[in-house]
């Protein structure tokens, strides 16, 4: 009867054991919360998407049951401490990091870890970052070169769709996609350094000899009809991650050289 007590005490401890695991508000190992969807789809292209614990509405790279926390624009800091985060990456913009997740972090509630990811370097250091961070091997991106590359056109102007019958963003020196033209041996028509939005006049001046239209999803002729009225060829580039800087990237720089040399 002892004996049988002393087991009955024995399971009820382990079971009170595994029930206090569960419930424990400090999670054991690395639980990343990530707001920006360049860095989630490297964690994912690196295999690590089951690490991510919260994300922002733009990343689609991992499941979306995961919580959403907010964006660099608004952040739930309520939902985004009870996922009780070991690290928290975002994306560094010109404004700088958000005042009040730095703040979160001095007081220890999380790591905090920000990177730009604005050129092609950037992109290239995220990816040595968090391989080295979570313990995966330190593999280089390989990017292609131009030495694949034909005869390229004099000046290539790179933007997106746009709307509403207006031209879309452009890609001026310094971004991740003026770069790749770079690295190919190519002419960026807009040699002013970032993002910016030209008139139809404007890219009218430029004089590109070609005009690359990028977009993550089809692109519909009716949406390339008011730059066509200047008489340039153009050239649509579909491609899933060509509108997110991450370590995919080197599937859209090998895509990009393939279409733009064909030209």
């Amino acid at each position: 009867m002892i004996r049988n007590f002393n087991l009955l005490g024995f399971i009820l401890c382990i079971c009170l054991s595994a029930c206090y695991n569960i419930d424990s508000d400090q999670p054991e190992g690395v639980r990343i919360v990530s707001l920006s969807p360049g860095i989630t789809a490297t964690i994912e292209d690196i295999g690590f998407g089951e690490l991510v614990v919260g994300r922002s509405s733009f990343c689609q790279a991992v499941d979306k049951d995961v919580p959403v926390v907010g964006d660099l624009l608004e952040i739930d800091y309520e939902r985004l401490l009870r996922l009780a985060p070991s690290d928290v990456f975002v994306q560094t913009t010109a404004s700088g990091v958000d005042e009040h997740l730095a703040r979160l972090a001095e007081d220890g509630h999380f790591t905090l870890h920000p990177w730009r990811v604005d050129r092609l370097e950037d992109i290239q250091l995220l990816h040595a970052d968090l391989l080295q961070m979570l313990g995966g091997d330190v593999i280089a991106l390989e990017l292609p070169t131009g030495e694949d590359v034909g005869e390229l056109p004099a000046s290539v102007l790179m933007m997106t769709t746009g709307s509403e019958g207006n031209p879309g963003l452009c890609f001026g020196r310094q971004t991740y996609l003026g770069d790749i033209l770079e690295l190919m041996g190519g002419t960026n028509a807009l040699q002013r350094d970032g993002w910016m939005t030209l008139s139809l006049e404007d890219i009218g001046k430029l004089h590109p000899e070609l005009i690359v239209v990028v977009s993550d999803s089809f692109i519909s002729d009716a949406s390339l009809s008011t730059l066509k009225s200047l008489h340039i060829p153009i050239t649509p580039f579909v491609h899933k991650d060509v509108l997110i800087p991450s370590s995919k990237i080197v599937d859209v720089a090998s895509t990009l050289q393939q279409i733009v040399g064909a030209e």
